[in-house]
């Protein structure tokens, strides 16, 4: 398990709540540590949530964008659970 940035945690508490406190470092995006939270392979909600922190602050990105940053970052798709 990673060690995930508290700030990370509290943005992400309610997907925490519900799909426990599973995250994947994928890498640097832009200079900013990139994090994303594992949910079952099966559950289908829409886009998922990429958290980049920087400077102390956290961005939940939740849009396409969330995908670029994940195909950016990661070769084996299969490592986040996403096709």
């Amino acid at each position: 398990m990673v060690k995930v940035p508290q700030i990370v945690k509290d943005a992400a508490q309610d997907l925490i709540d519900r799909f426990g406190d599973n995250f994947i470092y994928l890498g640097k995006f832009e200079g900013a540590d990139a994090y994303i939270q594992q949910v079952p392979d099966d559950l289908c909600i829409g886009y998922p949530h990429v958290y980049l922190v920087k400077d102390g602050k956290v961005d939940d990105i939740s849009d396409s964008i969330a995908l670029f940053i994940i195909e950016s970052l990661i070769k084996d798709l299969d490592k986040v659970g996403s096709e």
